[in-house]
């Protein structure tokens, strides 16, 4: 299971983080990370996951990759991932996730 993994949590679920930017995380896959912040901050699964998938307002970056096996996705080690939310309209098209990436990009200076 790779462990100090460091998950960029979207301002509306701060909330459940004690209002923490980052938190750490362990798990090899997206699911298992999930299951590692609901552990540490309750709620994480409900914010998250829609009927045993990703909610389709949100998608997932690993190190600035969007990830389109959602839950499935595997994460390296030390790995940044990151928890996009819609930006407008209730649906992550491709474009509106590729400008949320290049924001983080722009925003972290990778």
């Amino acid at each position: 299971m790779s462990g100090d993994l460091t998950v960029f949590v979207p301002i509306g679920m701060r909330p459940l983080t004690g209002g923490l930017r980052t938190v750490s995380a362990s798990g090899a896959t997206i699911s298992q990370v999930i299951d590692d912040l609901e552990s540490r901050y309750p709620g994480f699964h409900m914010s998250l996951i829609e009927e045993g998938q990703l909610k389709p307002s949100l998608t997932i970056a690993v190190n600035s990759v969007e990830q389109p096996l959602g839950l499935l996705a595997r994460v390296p080690e030390g790995a940044e991932i990151h928890i996009i939310q819609a930006l407008a309209g209730g649906k992550c098209y491709r474009a509106t996730i590729r400008i949320a990436i290049a924001n983080i990009l722009f925003a972290t200076g990778n």
